[in-house]
């Protein structure tokens, strides 16, 4: 777990530091970067997805992702979603601003299909609301905005936190940006490695200067004692997506 600040050297140049927290960091307005790898085979499965436009049907959602500047770039495949379709990406429910909840949504066939990705989300042990696969093209860039997840509520199934989770491979060039009131960082993922983080509280933003479609999974959560503790683990530790995955299988 990390804590994020930024220093000014003698040029007056504001530089990112990255100090360890051991004491972990706090949800709401921090951004744990994990010491956790998800390791396992799942470009194939990638590869069978198909992917298709975001379709806003709230005109909240539309006038966001025209500031976020998200547009043909920025493809999606959901695997969790209110009406257990692959291309719905967000609440369908007639009043925009009701609380998201885990029960209002149900997986897709690619979760179904997919059985190296879907050990990566059973693996979080905590409830879900939406889950899709966001695929930025090369040269693709959003930008720095916040979110409005937990302004729809939070009484009854508390503080809704997103996961970030990496699933290809951007070696310098595909990267996130992240700021909060005290902070700001860039942050480019290994192939497997995921983050924590509010984004009502935090800026967030990406951009791939590859030359190779970036896949990430972003799942929507709700906030638990699991998670807490997850993010005070000190150790890198490697999680083996295959065998999650035949342990499923043997069930």
């Amino acid at each position: 777990m990390y804590k994020f600040e930024t220093k000014t050297n003698e040029a007056g140049e504001i530089e990112n530091v990255i100090n360890h927290k051991p004491e972990g960091y706090n949800p709401t307005t921090g951004i744990y970067a994990s010491s956790y790898i998800f390791k396992g085979d799942w470009e194939d499965e990638l590869k069978a997805l198909k992917f298709t436009r975001r379709h806003g049907e709230h005109k909240e959602v539309l006038k966001t992702d025209a500031d976020k500047g998200i547009d043909e770039q920025y493809l999606y495949n959901a695997f969790r979603s209110p009406d257990g379709k692959e291309t719905t990406t967000d609440m369908t429910q007639a009043d925009f601003w009701q609380e998201e909840s885990p029960d209002s949504c149900q997986y897709t066939p690619s979760y179904h299909n997919s059985p190296q990705l879907r050990a990566i989300l059973d693996w979080f042990q905590c409830d879900k609301t939406r889950i899709r696969i966001f695929q930025q093209q090369p040269g693709a860039y959003m930008q720095m905005h916040t979110d409005f997840d937990n302004q729809r509520g939070t009484s009854q199934h508390g503080e809704t936190l997103r996961i970030f989770v990496q699933l290809t491979d951007q070696p310098g060039g595909a990267w996130y940006r992240f700021k909060t009131a005290d902070s700001e960082v860039s942050i480019n993922l290994q192939k497997g490695q995921f983050l924590i983080f509010n984004p009502d509280h935090t800026g967030h933003q990406t951009q791939n200067l590859t030359e190779v479609p970036r896949n990430a999974f972003m799942l929507v959560v709700k906030r638990n004692a699991w998670l807490d503790a997850l993010t005070k683990n000190e150790t890198m530790t490697f999680i083996n997506v295959n065998e999650i995955a035949e342990q499923k299988k043997a069930v």
